[in-house]
């Protein structure tokens, strides 16, 4: 396994929640902003690690291969703060009770994020991912899983509450 099967795994369940809020966003059942809140909630803590380890062992790595890849790499991290922008918008519409002046504005707003979100993870699975495969190796992106893994599992033993004895 190498770091790029990690991060394309994590896009699979990225792209779970942003179809669970796009249907949310788009049927408006009776618990519409209450899911809205809480998948834009998810994205927040899910992003802020997974951005952090995507940048650190893939994306910086491949910049120094060349000046093209580092246009690519800027590009993908540029887009990791503008999506962070908007997804802090989206929170922060959601965090209060939606009402009926303001749902409109949630469900464009959502809209708009999710075919961002998954634009970018298209383009960087399609360009950034196969560009690092390229240039960084195998090898290379065995390791890097393996650091991945390593923090997951330290970020779990973290989330556990202490032992009483």
């Amino acid at each position: 396994m190498t770091a790029t099967d990690i991060f394309r795994k994590n896009h699979r369940t990225i792209r779970r929640a942003l179809v669970s809020l796009d249907r949310a966003l788009l049927m408006r059942g009776p618990n519409w902003t209450i899911v809205a809140k809480n998948l834009a909630g998810y994205l927040e803590i899910e992003l802020r690690e997974y951005w952090g380890s995507e940048e650190r062992w893939i994306f910086r790595p491949l910049a120094e291969t060349g000046p093209d890849a580092a246009g690519v790499v800027a590009q993908m991290e540029q887009e990791h703060r503008d999506l962070d922008t908007r997804l802090n918008e989206f929170k922060a519409l959601t965090r209060t009770a939606v009402g009926a002046d303001t749902a409109a504005l949630v469900r464009d707003k959502g809209i708009a994020l999710v075919k961002e979100f998954l634009h970018h993870m298209f383009v960087e699975e399609e360009v950034g991912f196969t560009l690092a495969e390229e240039r960084l190796g195998h090898g290379y992106l065995e390791g890097a899983a393996d650091r991945v893994l390593l923090l997951k599992e330290v970020e779990k033993g973290l989330e556990e509450p202490a032992a009483v004895d």
